[in-house]
């Protein structure tokens, strides 16, 4: 029969990987709800709501407040009173890691992630210094976001294999690095861990080591944080538990007060995180280093590309978006795909409109509603005919009508009655031939989509001459 401590070891697990089922079941589900339009009692984008890292640089990014800043105080203000509990229950990355390192069934040797535990932290400030002079790099590297455009890509972005094979790429590589050392990422190299981290230094509830510990290394064994009775530093444990119910003395508690459990008390071990002082020109290097991210990331693009309706200028837009992918999924007709063929390394997995592949219906707002950063302004579909995505242009050497003499109207038929951008114009040879009324026109790419000519549409959507001033 199982002892009190082997039953309370069994039951703190049961209750952890419970609800990390239960939130990763819910991240998954909220993705697939997006794509398929399923009805969701959250929003899709509820996860990354609550990301502090993201709504900082984004913030520091455009100059001003990101969206959803109460969302990411509320993770700040838990994560001050309890410590980094959202790492170790509800990441959905996180989660996939430690699947992972349970199927592996064996304990790598920690010693090398412990010699690179500081590199997330100049991750974060390198990301700090670029969003200070207006580049968002966010996106590559936030848990969040990349579990989300994993999600989003293999199913939204369909057409677009390169791109998705390039985010599962990276996402297996950060949870493959558990086989050098448990929760590799999240101690070596993840920037929203390591900005809890430093707000998880003044959580009054934490581990405590009571003075009847033997310093067995069980727990040692237990924690994939790499913390045992000696190292035992707030900043770095994420609340698993596994330690308190490894610990066959049951010596270790998490309280919220030292006074609230006899014979517990402050660790001699119990380190603050990183010595600021010795590390204060590393981290003045790692923000000169982001500041000129600038001039690395900023090529001149070759052509103008075509954003989704409601975006602002070029520049701001990237600024704001992070290539989560949620408008790739809940684009009802697929035009929308990620950039993966970046002039720039910050315009990496944003959208780009695709007319060929599907139109922007003219009564559909979906990507602005699902938009977690407001890169992709919500606007209502009354007012969505007065915003210009492009101008669409017909190819004379291309078009039936043009270039054959043929008839065919399709491009007139398609073209959605409340725009009436294409009309039929009779030319000096009497016959009648389609052009697009300019002032109209909003780049819906209907009749591009539409055109009946096999490949290259004869008819096509290209940035307008005020869009590409305003870019």
């Amino acid at each position: 029969m199982m002892d009190q401590g082997e039953h309370k070891q069994a039951r703190l697990r049961r209750l952890r990987v419970s609800v990390q089922i239960v939130c990763l079941g819910l991240f998954v589900y909220l993705a697939l709800a997006a794509r398929f339009k399923w009805k969701a009692p959250l929003p899709y984008d509820l996860f990354l709501r609550f990301d502090p890292v993201v709504w900082l640089i984004v913030s520091a990014a455009t100059r001003e407040a990101a969206l959803y800043g109460s969302f990411a105080l509320a993770l700040v203000v838990a994560t001050a009173l309890f410590g980094r509990m959202f790492c170790g229950w509800v990441c959905p990355l996180g989660t996939a890691i430690d699947a992972a390192h349970f199927v592996q069934d064996r304990r790598p040797s920690g010693s090398l992630v412990e010699r690179l535990s500081s590199i997330r932290f100049w991750i974060l400030i390198v990301l700090i210094g670029a969003a200070l002079v207006g580049v968002n790099l966010v996106g590559w590297l936030d848990p969040l976001v990349m579990s989300s455009r994993a999600l989003h890509l293999g199913y939204g972005a369909r057409l677009h294999w390169a791109a998705t094979a390039v985010v599962w790429t990276a996402v297996a590589v950060v949870i493959g690095l558990v086989f050098f050392a448990p929760r590799f990422w999240c101690r070596a190299l993840c920037p929203l861990g390591a900005a809890l981290s430093l707000v998880a230094c003044l959580a009054p509830c934490r581990r405590r080591v009571g003075e009847s510990c033997t310093n067995c290394g069980a727990c040692s064994d237990a924690c994939p944080m790499g913390q045992s009775s000696i190292k035992n530093s707030p900043a770095e444990c994420i609340g698993c538990r596994r330690c308190e119910a490894a610990c066959p003395e049951q010596a270790i508690a998490f309280t919220l007060d030292i006074s609230s459990i006899r014979g517990i008390h402050h660790s001699e071990g119990e380190q603050p995180i990183n010595p600021w002082r010795r590390r204060f020109v590393l981290g003045l290097g790692s923000l000169a280093v982001g500041g000129v991210a600038r001039f690395i990331v900023r090529a001149k693009p070759s052509r103008t590309l075509l954003r989704p309706p409601g975006t602002p200028s070029e520049q701001r837009f990237l600024a704001r978006c992070v290539g989560c992918g949620t408008c790739l999924a809940t684009c009802p007709t697929g035009g929308l795909l990620p950039l993966i063929s970046a002039h720039r390394l910050d315009a990496a997995f944003t959208p780009v409109f695709v007319p060929r592949v599907g139109p922007c219906l003219p009564d559909c707002t979906a990507c602005g509603e699902a938009c977690p950063t407001g890169a992709i302004s919500r606007v209502p579909a009354n007012r969505k005919k007065t915003i210009q995505i492009g101008l669409a242009v017909i190819d004379r050497a291309r078009c039936i009508p043009w270039a054959g003499g043929e008839r065919c109207v399709i491009c007139l038929d398609a073209c959605p009655a409340e725009y009436d951008a294409i009309e039929l114009r009779q030319v000096e040879t009497g016959e009648f031939r389609p052009y697009v009324k300019e002032r109209l026109c909003t780049g819906c790419g209907i009749c591009e989509y539409k055109c009946p000519v096999e490949g290259k549409s004869a008819v096509q959507v290209v940035a307008s001459k005020e869009m590409t001033a305003a870019k």
